[in-house]
């Protein structure tokens, strides 16, 4: 089961991906065609509903021409001292 902070986590991440995306001004189906990772799945993080594979984050960072660092170089909006729990 998810914790509280790991939806945190989740949702600053999709809202993360999508500032990314739409800088670039990717609409989903070119994200789509540069990524090969479904335009439902990119929705679905973008909303902070589910959780990339590390090979889907390569693919998400494929797609917008950029390091994978740089999907994970966001505020996470939790304290890690304290744990995820």
């Amino acid at each position: 089961m998810i914790s509280e902070k790991e939806k945190i986590v989740l949702k600053k991440f999709g809202q993360h991906l999508k500032s990314l995306k739409e800088k670039q001004k990717l609409s989903y189906r070119e994200f789509y065609k540069r990524s090969g990772v479904n335009t439902g799945d990119i929705i679905k993080y973008e909303n902070g509903e589910t959780s990339p594979s590390f090979i889907t984050i390569m693919r998400l960072a494929i797609g917008l021409k950029i390091h994978p660092t740089a999907l994970l170089d966001f505020n996470f909006g939790i304290d890690f001292s304290a744990g995820l729990e």
